[in-house]
């Protein structure tokens, strides 16, 4: 019984020295692990530097013509013709449609009837108001039969002007029925066809100068005093991209709109007729100047939809996100991600990861 006790106690004895071995291995290793030389790499740096660069507000906008209009047909008539299809260039002067005023040209000819009517009237009045001169001055007549006819005399010429006008309304109805573009632009939209029935107040066309757009934006109020006049706007449309176009500040509104922001408009070329009315743009306005950190474009790299950059810390690298600003040459301007005087990796950036030890 007495060897049996021995030998379970002699067996919790070994089992007890075998942990004890291996726990002090463990530390041996983890001490030799912590003595182990790391590799570092190395990498080209640079120091971060201040650049000035342009202040802007980052805005939203809209593109219209320099000159946009709406024709309507003046004239209630028959679609006799259309000349133009949307899109179609057209000098100032052009045929764009015609309406049937066959009405209005019976309305000028009654018109023309009723002068030539009203001015023999004149002339016969006038003839006896000359006659009764000569017999009030005889004696012959009394004052009220004087007066009775020499009254005509007088609005013998107002009944004539009043024909010539209605005469001349009678003939702007007729020349109403040409529809010709005011100025020189695109047609950006038809709405008659031939056929149809138009009422004076219906639209037959649109008509935007493209040649030279308006870019429409609001800037909040706040902002307000920054904006001047001649101020260089830049601005991007999604139809190409990262392309940037320019424009400069023509208008400043007067007044807050209930919105709490200001209207402002910019004078944008377009000579290539790249650009069309009613695009949507971003809006980069230019309202002076500012000094951000910057460093070499060399040292940005994209991860995950943003740009970052390494930057040696400690002997370390530290891989941060950046916002970047204005580029200026080879530097990028950062609005947040970098402090002035900090050193970042400016070589083979793709090739180095967070948190990497570095000569």
């Amino acid at each position: 019984m007495l060897s049996r006790e021995l030998l379970s106690n002699t067996s919790k004895i070994l089992v007890v020295g075998a942990l004890l071995a291996t726990l002090q291995g463990c530390r041996q290793a983890d001490a030799a692990a912590e003595h182990k030389p790391v590799n570092a790499v190395a990498v080209k740096s640079a120091k971060v530097v201040a650049l000035t660069v342009p202040r802007t507000l980052q805005l939203t906008g809209v593109l219209r013509g320099a000159k946009e209009t709406d024709l309507a047909a003046n004239v209630a008539g028959r679609v006799l013709s259309t000349r133009v299809e949307p899109g179609q260039s057209v000098k100032q002067g052009d045929l764009l449609a015609q309406v049937d005023v066959s009405a209005a040209a019976l309305a000028l000819a009654e018109a023309k009837v009723q002068v030539e009517t009203t001015r023999t009237q004149e002339a016969i009045h006038k003839s006896d108001c000359d006659r009764y001169d000569r017999l009030k001055a005889a004696g012959v007549v009394s004052d009220l039969e004087y007066d009775q006819v020499t009254a005509k005399c007088k609005t013998a010429p107002l009944s004539v002007e009043a024909a010539r006008a209605r005469q001349s309304v009678a003939a702007k109805n007729v020349g109403d029925g040409v529809i010709r573009s005011p100025f020189a632009g695109v047609v950006t939209e038809r709405f008659v066809e031939v056929g149809e029935y138009v009422q004076a107040s219906s639209r037959v066309v649109s008509l935007a100068q493209v040649d030279e757009l308006k870019l429409v934006f609001s800037v909040p109020e706040q902002n307000f005093p920054d904006v001047k006049q001649n101020a260089e706007v830049k601005f991007r449309v999604a139809a190409y991209g990262d392309q940037t176009f320019s424009g400069r500040v023509v208008h400043i509104s007067g007044a807050v709109r209930d919105t709490r922001d200001v209207l402002v408009e910019a004078i944008v070329p377009n000579p290539e007729r790249k650009l069309l009315p009613g695009m949507f743009t971003e809006v980069a306005l230019n309202i002076g100047q500012e000094s951000l950190p910057a460093l070499p474009k060399s040292a940005v790299f994209e991860q995950n939809g943003k740009l970052n950059a390494f930057v040696v810390k400690d002997g370390v690298l530290e891989q941060r996100v950046v916002q970047p600003a204005a580029t200026q040459g080879e530097q990028v301007s950062i609005r947040r991600g970098l402090k002035l005087g900090e050193q970042v990796v400016v070589a083979d950036v793709d090739k180095l990861d967070n948190g990497q030890a570095v000569k």
